[in-house]
Order: C-alpha cells, then structure tokens, then sequence
C-alpha cells in the first residue's frame, strides 16, 4: 500500500492536520530558519479562544495559507499554529512539535517558534532546539519513504502559556506533475480549535477545484501581485477524537480537498501514464509467465497470482514520486519485493505476457464507497487492485493478499466499493464487486448430554469466508496461536461461565475455498438450574451473530455507526441428549428486521434434541446519525433473540407415567376422606412432594441441585407436619451442599418445629453468619431462645430485628417482643407499645391492640375471619399467642385450652401450630 495514497488518512487517524504534495527537489535537505514569506497574510489569534470549549489544550488558531506559482515552480505552504495551555494534563501535547516532511521534494523553513505568558514574548526558536528525525514510522507495515520529522521539545512551559509556531514547506512531490493536490483537516487532534483558516492564492488560469466540507468557503479578492485567493474557514472546531466505528463518509466535513484534476477522467489518464510503462513484459517476465503453467488459462492466472501474493514479498520503497509511481515489472520481479502497486504490476505484466488483458484499478481500502465523495484526486485513493479479463470475464484480485486459498474465483476482492481502472479511457468510477448476500460465516455449537448431572461434551465448528479468514489467519501469524485461542474462546466463555478448553483450537483451510475452520472442544460443567423444582433450565448464545450486531460501548453516535460487511452470518447450537427428554417435537420460526439487516430465527424439538439456528444478514455497511436510535431499538430487539433459555421437563416422559399413576392414587385417599387436607398450602404440597419424589428418585440431578431439591422438599414435609422426615432431607442437603444460608435458615425452622432450640439456635448461626442481614433467621434465634427460656437472648433479638422498618410493619416481632418482655419480668404491653405501629391496620395488627389492652380478646378472635369465613391460619396464630399469654398469667388450663385450639385448626405449615402442639404435649407431660 502506497505511503503517498494513505498519508492523508493517516494524518487524521493521528489526530493531526497533515502538510500537502507538490513538487522539485530542492537543492539540500534539511532546514533554516528564516523570515516569513512576504505573501502570507498575517493573523492575531487575539479573541479565539473566546466560546471555545474547555480543554487541557486548545488550538487557537490554525492558518495554512498555499502559494500556487503560475508556472511549473514549487508550490509555498506556510503554516500557523496557536495553542494554549489551560490545565497540567495538557503540557506534554502542547509542549512537543513535529513536523514531518520529505526531504526528496520539500524544503522546511522556520520562522518562528515563542512563548506568550502574561505580556511576555518568549523567543524558543533556535536551531540547536530542532532535531531531524529519519523515522520510518511505516517500517511496521513493511513500507520505507524516507521522511523526516523535524522534532522539538520545549522546556519550562507552563499552565496558561500560549505557544506559537510558523513555518513554510516548499515543494511537491514530481509524481502529479506539477498538478495540485491537497488534503487538509479542519479538525485537530490536540485540542478544540478556535478558528481554521485556509488561504489559497493561485493564478487564474489554473483551475484548483474544491470540496470544503463544513467550512465556509469566500473570494477574497486579489493578492498584490494579482493571484486569486480563496479563503475557507471554520471556527469553534471541536476536538477530533478517533472512533474505529464511524463510517468513512462521517469525516468527510473535516475535511478540505483541493485538486487541480479537471474530473476522474483526468485522474486515470494520469494513472494510466504511471502504469503503463511499468506494466510492459520484459523478457524475464515473460519467462516466468511461461514458467508458471496450468490446466487451462485460469489455472495458469492462478499459478501467477500465487506466485506474485507468495513469493513476491510486500515492501515498499515509497520515496518521492515513488510514492505513487510502481516500479517496472522486471525490477519486481528480480528483487522479490514491493508494495501494492509494484506487486498488480508485476501480476499485470505476467498476465498480459499469457495473452490475458489485465488493468490497475485504483481503490480506497479506507473511503471504500465514500470515494465516490470525494473530490477526482490521486489522493481518493490509498491502495490499487488488479482487473484479469480472461476471455471477456472480469476478476479483480489483489496481489498484496499473500493469505489467500482457494480457486480464483474465491479470490475476488470484495467490499472494495468504487475504483478507477487506470486507462486513459476511463471516465468514471465503476462500482467493484460486493459482499452482499454472500456467505462470510457460520458456525454450529453442539452440547452433548449422557446426563443432566454429567458435564456436557461442547464442539464448537466455526468457518469463516474470503476477506475474515484471511484476517483470522493474518491474526494468528502475527499474534501466536496461544493468544489468538484466548481472544477466540472469550465469547463462548462469556456465555457459559465454567466452559473449559478440552484440547487444543483445531484452525484448517477448507478444501476448494478461501475459507478456516476452527473446531473448538470444550467441557462444560453441569450448567442446569431447577427454578422452584418445576422445570431444568440452561442458558444458551448464538456468539456468531452476536459479534456481527454487537454496538460499541455508549449510546451516543453523533457520527454515525459502521456495521459489519453485508451479507450471510449464520449459526446454530443443537442439545442432544442420548435419551428422550424433551417430550412431543415442534418447531417455531421469528423474525426481526431493519433498513440494516434482516434476522430470521428457527427453533426445532425432538425428544432427544433441540436446535435453535439464526440467519442474519446484513443488508447495510452503516447507520446514519439520524437512524441509530431506530437502529439501536431494533438491534435491542434482535439481540435479545439471540440468547436464551433451554427448558427441559422435570421428569422423563417415563417417569410422568409413573408420578400419573401417583397422582391418581393420591386424589382417591383425598376423596374417600382417608387425608385430611385443611389449606390450599397443604393441597399443593401434596402434589409437589410427587413431583420432587419421582426427581429425586432419578439420575438428573448434579449435587448442588440435588441440595436444593432436597431442601424444597424438606419445606413441603414441614407443610404437612412430617417433621423428622424433613430433618432427614435437610441433613443430605447439608451434607451435599454446607453453604447456602437459605438452607440453614429453612433447617432452623425444623428445628424450631421439632423443639430442637439449641440446634434451632445453631442453624439460625450459621444462616446469619452467611447472610448477616438474614431478619427472618434472625427472628427464627430469638422464637428458640424464648422458648427455651432465655428471655433476655429472645429480647435482644427482636429488638435487632425490629430495626427495620418492614419487620415492624409486618406486626409479628412487636408481638413476640411483648411476650419476652414479659418473660423477662417487665412491662409487656409498654414495650409492645413503644414499638407496634399505631391505628388501625390488617392482620396481625388486631392480636397486637388485644395484648396492649386497646381490644378485647373477642375483637381479634372476630378478625380472624375474613369476608365472613373463617381463616384457620389466622385462628391457628390467636390461639398460640393466646395460649402464651395465658402461661406468663398463671393460667395453665387456659393456656392448654388456647394450644388445644391452635393445633385443632390443622395448620400444620403454621409455625404456630408445631410450637402448639410442644406446648401441650410439654404441659401434658407436667400433670
């Protein structure tokens, strides 16, 4: 790739404004310092910063002003530069000066270089500040121009200095031929600008057209010796940030063209005449084209466009007009190197030595389309492909692709937008070959199940077509295979936490196409989740699709978006069981679209499997600034498609035979009057514990589930007043799984059932000290130590509880609180009424105004019934409070009566009713 077609792209990428072409070598290289040309039209920066934003570092001024000569002299461009320093973060950039030039056509001279603090002038401009830089800054990309950069370093500048700096570059690159031609930035990358000025004094007779972006273009008149000036300008310029994202054509208001080329005609014959010298086939190319021999003719174009992409390695001596102009075949040929306009050379002249027409087209690996915006200009362009013709066909390849496989055919270089084929009889751009509709990648990710409790085998096939394959192998060359796996794996990884790498990333060409496959393997731990034991649930992704549609960070696109290349991206992820498991087999299409992109989704059941696939494709390159926010809620909308949930039944379709059977038996007990069921709470636990039974009978459950399952079917046992079998559970899930406070909470209240306080005690503990700010284990410690009889532990405890606004409002510890109180030999209903929430308020707010003395016991008795009927749950609570109330009187037979009540109700998920029921068997056992 040319130096000269990418400096004005790379200029901006920098964030600087970039110096123009033009043409004679001056007699030294170097620099001086000198006087400022008595054409240039001074310019106070006095005002500008005035509105402008705030910044470390602001840019005053910038004022280019170009002297065209009448004849085939070299071109004058003066430059000056204005910055202010407003906070310390802004010193470095402010302090340090670079001008780059190329010493093969340009001279630099300096005029002045000065400090502005407060009133005083500080002259810095001094030759021993100035250091010449040789800095091939495109020796990365395997390019040598021989630029300099003339560098300096100021020393002792300081917040609030003005820093002003001028020079002149005169010359232009010999390869326009005199002609014109300039790209500059209206935008600077150091800071926000108060004012850009562009003057251009030229003769009348020659024509510099212009395309000025969002500057305001004004004749302003003649100089004194009768050149035309014309004056661009733009002021409050904000500061230009770098966003990979943008769209080319987001830029193209920054930017100023100049171009002294009539039209794209004028440009290819231009072109043409670079070319065509270069592109004759000397003896040695012609040998070589016969050496390189095929089947036919296209296999023979292929051998040669091997040979050039393999054994002609990329380099560019890119020095002066050799920045545009390529170097003759032969030359190529015999060093085995050169840059992208040597190499479609060297492949033209090999082509045309088989009889095969082949031409160069000039295109924009940057602008791509949005040339077609741009002002006619050698500079549109920064890289150059080649057209083969064979027998009237049309292929346009590009030999600098030394990563490509496949026939040639596949080989096609696509997405390039518009070019300029480099023939005289050329007068237009022609629109170059796209992407659109074409496959650029799929991917299949299978999850392979012996078991729901086993790990999952994972495979994960990915192949990816023409330009994104060779970026995948450009990327692991460059990067080593180990780092290139990491990035690969990362978003699998994201979407299934715990996925672990089982054997190397497997990277193979595809036979017959310019195509990778990646094979990745993976094991993938139990991932199932069993909410509320009803249903195993796991999370999948489709990443493929997800890379293509994923935004940037932020919301804000005052530039736009640039979108993945158009055309096909597709995947699948298929879950396979090796036994039925999923039931009656289905299948479900949706679809999400925009301007931008088209998303079909399908999903397919089987007992043994299920396959969700999407087809995404992508119909634009770019959003506007204007249609993001349509694009961005479509996009939400489409993204949440590509991810979910797999949902597979709690039991196997022979297991739902067996618990049928259960049910049946179950509903015959309830009718003939054999259970006696009293709530609704009760009913439903009835038919759960048949669902948990029949799950954990099976095979399905890795520990941690089975843990919970357990646990959920402890807490159905306590419902149904089955409390040692639910201590049983409660002590497997611990065994299986010590952690989860919510366990050791739910086994406190067993225990609490049970009349195990101490143990009730300890498991309340641990919850809490897993889980501090647990108030129901909080409150379950305190009800064991009431009952237990330590009423200053019970006290304190509903004290800590009541803290929190909800546990008052809930009416229940205030409740408690009284009863310990008394215990403790105080005042109960004064305690109870420094805490209980005052007025009238739902249940248990009535038993609280009974125990305070505000009601009687018949007016929250008569509140336990709701809508006319009675609530045995309500009642069950009365009663037990009652019947404590009655033991701190004195009352015993009252307090039996009271327990004798609450355990009558059959409320047997009440805590109340198991505390019940040891109350009496307690008093009983005291007779």
């Amino acid at each position: 790739m040319s130096r000269g077609w990418r400096r004005w792209w790379a200029a901006l990428a920098a964030g600087l404004l970039a110096a123009g072409a033009a043409a004679a070598a001056p007699k030294t290289a170097g620099f001086e310092i000198g006087r400022e040309p008595a054409w240039v039209q001074p310019m106070s920066a006095s005002g500008l910063d005035a509105g402008l934003p705030a910044a470390p570092l602001q840019v005053l001024l910038v004022d280019q002003q170009t002297r065209l000569p009448a004849g085939r002299g070299p071109s004058e461009r003066y430059r000056h530069v204005v910055r202010q320093v407003r906070d310390a973060s802004g010193l470095e950039s402010a302090s340090q000066i670079s001008i780059e030039f190329d010493p093969s056509y340009e001279r630099l001279t300096l005029h002045r270089l000065e400090l502005r603090r407060g009133g005083a002038r500080i002259d810095k401009l001094a030759a021993r500040r100035v250091r010449l830089l040789d800095r091939e800054t495109g020796l990365e990309q395997q390019r040598l121009d021989g630029r300099r950069t003339a560098s300096i370093v100021l020393d002792d500048v300081r917040v609030g200095d003005r820093i002003e700096f001028a020079y002149t570059l005169v010359g232009d690159n010999p390869v326009f031929d005199g002609r014109f031609v300039q790209v500059d930035w209206s935008r600077h990358g150091l800071g926000p600008t108060g004012l850009y000025r562009y003057r251009l004094l030229a003769p009348a007779q020659r024509h510099i057209r212009h395309r000025a972006g969002a500057a305001e273009v004004s004749d302003a008149g003649r100089s004194a010796d009768g050149l035309r000036i014309t004056e661009f300008r733009r002021r409050g310029v904000p500061r230009f940030v770098e966003d990979a994202y943008a769209p080319a054509d987001s830029w193209l208001d920054d930017m100023l063209q100049l171009s002294e080329f009539a039209d794209w005609a004028d440009v290819a014959r231009w072109a043409e005449t670079l070319f065509e010298p270069a592109l004759r086939p000397s003896a040695e190319v012609s040998a070589q084209a016969e050496a390189l021999r095929g089947a036919d003719r296209e296999a023979r174009l292929l051998a040669m466009l091997d040979f050039v992409q393999t054994q002609v390695r990329y380099f560019g001596t890119e020095i002066g007009a050799s920045s545009h102009r390529p170097a003759p075949a032969a030359q190529t040929l015999a060093q085995r190197y050169g840059d992208c306009k040597d190499k479609v050379v060297l492949l033209g002249a090999l082509a045309r030595a088989a009889g095969v027409r082949a031409t160069p087209v000039l295109v924009s690996s940057t602008m791509r389309r949005d040339v077609a915006a741009m002002l006619p200009s050698p500079l549109a362009f920064d890289h150059v492909v080649a057209e083969l013709q064979p027998e009237g066909r049309s292929l346009l390849v590009d030999p600098t692709r030394s990563l490509q496989t496949g026939p040639l055919d596949e080989r096609i270089a696509r997405g390039l937008g518009w070019g300029l084929p480099a023939r005289a009889d050329a007068t237009a751009l022609v629109e170059l070959p796209g992407t659109q509709g074409r496959l650029q990648a799929e991917g299949e990710d299978v999850l392979r199940f012996a078991s729901l409790a086993q790990p999952a085998a994972f495979e994960s096939v990915q192949t990816f077509y023409g330009d994104i394959a060779e970026a995948l192998r450009a990327q692991r060359a460059a990067r080593g295979a180990d780092e290139f796996e990491r990035d690969l794996r990362a978003d699998h990884l994201r979407l299934y936490p715990g996925l672990a790498a089982d054997g190397a990333l497997e990277m193979t060409d595809v036979p017959g196409r310019n195509a990778v496959r990646l094979v990745q393997r993976y094991t993938l731990p139990p991932a199932w989740r069993f909410p509320e034991q009803r249903v195993f649930v796991t999370d999948y992704g489709l990443p493929l699709p997800m890379s293509v549609l994923r935004l940037p960070d932020g919301s804000d696109r005052a530039r736009g978006l640039r979108l993945a290349s158009p055309g096909r991206y597709r995947q699948s992820v298929e879950f396979r069981f090796e036994q039925p498991t999923l039931g009656r087999s289905g299948s479900s299409r949706a679809e999400e679209s925009a301007p931008a992109f088209r998303l079909q989704l399908r999903a397919e059941t089987a007992p043994q499997s299920q396959r969700l696939e999407a087809d995404l494709e992508m119909l634009q390159d770019r959003v506007g600034a204007a249609e993001f926010p349509a694009y961005r809620e479509r996009l939400v909308r489409a993204f949440g498609r590509l991810a979910g949930t797999v949902q597979v039944p709690a039991v196997t379709p022979a297991q739902a035979d067996t618990m049928r059977a259960r049910y049946a038996a179950l509903d015959a007990e309830l009718r003939a009057g054999r259970l006696r069921i009293v709530t609704e709470v009760q009913r439903e636990a009835l038919g759960r514990r048949v669902l948990l039974d029949t799950v954990l009978a099976g095979d399905r459950l890795a520990p941690a589930l089975r843990a919970q399952t357990l646990v959920e079917r402890a807490m159905l046992l306590d419902h149904l007043g089955e409390l040692d079998a639910a201590r049983a559970d409660f002590q497997a899930a611990l065994a299986l799984d010590p952690e989860p406070a919510a366990t050791h909470a739910a086994a406190a209240v067993n225990a609490l059932m049970r009349g195990a306080y101490d143990e009730a005690e300890q498991r309340a503990g641990e919850a809490l000290r897993r889980a501090p700010g647990d108030l129901d284990a909080l409150q379950t410690r305190a009800r064991a130590a009431y009952l237990r009889g330590d009423a200053a532990a019970a006290r304190a405890g509903f004290e800590a509880a009541l803290k929190d606004r909800s546990v008052r409002e809930a009416g229940y510890a205030p409740i408690w609180l009284y009863l310990a109180a008394r215990r403790a030999g105080d005042d109960g209903v004064a305690t109870l009424r420094q805490v209980a929430p005052a007025g009238e308020r739902a249940w248990p707010h009535p038993v609280t105004r009974w125990l305070a003395g505000e009601a009687r016991y018949d007016d929250a008795l008569a509140a336990t019934r709701e809508g006319g009927r009675a609530d045995p749950g309500r009642e069950c609570e009365l009663q037990f409070f009652a019947g404590q109330k009655a033991l701190l009187d004195g009352d015993r037979a009252a307090a039996r009566r009271h327990f004798r009540r609450a355990v009558d109700t059959g409320v047997t998920e009440f805590i109340e009713y198991g505390m019940s029921r040891l109350e009496l068997q307690r008093l009983d056992g005291a007779r």
